[in-house]
């Protein structure tokens, strides 16, 4: 007992460790993002303050603008009395402009954003070394099962060929297997064979996506940062250069935004805080309803939605299968040339079951592709990239939200032809267990 102490307090050390270094950079990545935001926010206030008390009406007139001004502070006894005093002076303007406003709303946001920041720090501190410990509780009945094993009837031989076998792993061969030829310990070997590939399946699938998820957060910021700093050096004085570093914020800002609120959705559902709010649901009425939408806003498509002549209902939470069907309707417009045709449709299947769909006619999916198209960050080919406007995480979320709903897919699809995804549900997601 004394020896499985020791072994589950170690283990624990481990998970602390990992959690800790995991938090860390999250931190570091979180105080950068705060800096950025706090010196766009000031920069952004100068432009638009300047503009202001030089009469710009125009966007034309917008290059006259070089943020010349300073800001200035008369007498400061204390931090409040330096917020209420501090002004911006621009020359050639009598009149400064008081920056207490500017200020106080930047503290607000900042309070909120640290506020948010701070507490899935926190959490990660408080409950990442438990997380950890989950993932590696396998260990931990590996060890407890080495101890039954230890204190078994084999003889001295098997288990010296048992122990040889173990210190022979190399944790850089992916091949790696135990195997001693003795018959009395097959049964222990399957199962150390089998933990080993879940274990090394599980941290590849982890560092992948840590990897892609710091991937795809850093490019936004590195395009953000690029362009403020081309806007400090000359960008001010060039119209073009201007307008270009304002839509490039601007739309890399929305992506990262769409990014952490995809990763945090995906989180949530990992952590098992996405709950289910079940009640009837039409999907034929559903699927009208983003027919509709996707007509009013995109018009560079031909959307077909094929009516059903009944209901299609089904007990589910609503707004995610709706939010599941945007995926895919998202993903068939990305992926479908303009001006060729996405169907969308709802119907009852010949074995009763209720079902939506959303057919596409772009530029398919390779056969050997389908099964990782619902995987964290995988995209299929060089298509289907950030050009596209994805984060590849949709599918994901997707396919969440159909498991959850204990759902599954169907997924048909040529290349060069177009592609089909097919939801099917039970007709009550408490039918199943």
């Amino acid at each position: 007992m004394k020896k499985n102490k020791k072994s589950t307090v170690k283990m624990s050390s481990i998970a602390r460790k990992i959690s800790v270094d995991f938090n860390l950079r999250l931190l570091y990545v979180f105080i950068w993002l705060d800096f950025i935001f706090v010196i766009f926010r000031i920069e952004l206030w100068r432009f638009m303050t300047e503009a202001a008390a030089k009469g710009v009406t125009s966007f034309e007139e917008l290059h006259y603008i070089s943020l010349k001004g300073r800001f200035v502070c008369d007498s400061a006894k204390d931090a409040v009395d330096f917020m209420k005093n501090l002004c911006y002076e621009i020359p050639g303007v009598t009149e400064v402009v008081p920056a207490q406003g500017m200020i106080l709303e930047t503290g607000i946001i900042l309070v909120v954003m640290l506020s948010a920041e701070l507490y899935f720090v926190l959490s990660g501190f408080l409950k990442g070394g438990r997380r950890v410990r989950g993932k590696l509780a396998p260990l931990n009945k590996l060890a407890a099962k080495t101890q039954i094993i230890s204190s078994a009837g084999f003889d001295g031989d098997s288990f010296h060929a048992l122990e040889d076998a173990l210190s022979k792993l190399d944790a850089n061969d992916t091949e790696c297997r135990v195997s001693t030829g003795n018959t009395e310990l097959q049964g222990i070997e399957a199962a150390i064979n089998n933990l080993i590939e879940r274990m090394r399946k599980s941290y590849e699938q982890q560092t992948r996506f840590v990897s892609d998820a710091s991937h795809e957060l850093r490019t936004p910021i590195s395009v953000i940062q690029g362009y403020a700093n081309m806007l400090s050096r000359w960008g001010k004085e060039d119209e073009k250069i201007l307008d270009e570093s304002i839509t490039a914020i601007k739309t890399e800002s929305e992506n990262m935004n769409r990014l952490v609120e995809q990763l945090l959705f995906l989180a949530r559902g990992d952590n098992g805080k996405n709950s289910l709010t079940v009640e009837r649901t039409d999907l034929a009425e559903m699927m009208r309803e983003i027919y509709d939408e996707y007509r009013m806003v995109d018009k560079t498509h031909v959307f077909e939605l094929k009516k059903s002549e009944t209901e299609v209902i089904t007990y589910g939470d609503h707004s995610l299968l709706k939010q599941a069907a945007r995926i895919l309707t998202d993903n068939a417009a990305k992926y479908t040339p303009e001006g060729k045709s996405i169907t969308l449709s709802a119907y009852i299947t010949e074995d009763g079951i209720p079902a939506f769909e959303v057919q596409d006619t772009g530029i398919g999916i390779p056969s050997e592709d389908i099964p990782k198209v619902f995987e964290r960050f995988y995209r299929a080919d060089d298509a289907r990239n950030r050009k596209t406007g994805g984060t590849g995480l949709g599918l994901s979320i997707a396919g969440w939200i159909v498991d959850r709903h204990k759902g599954y897919f169907r997924v048909s699809s040529y290349v060069g032809v177009g592609t089909r995804f097919t939801v099917l549900l039970p007709e009550n997601i408490n039918d199943k267990k």
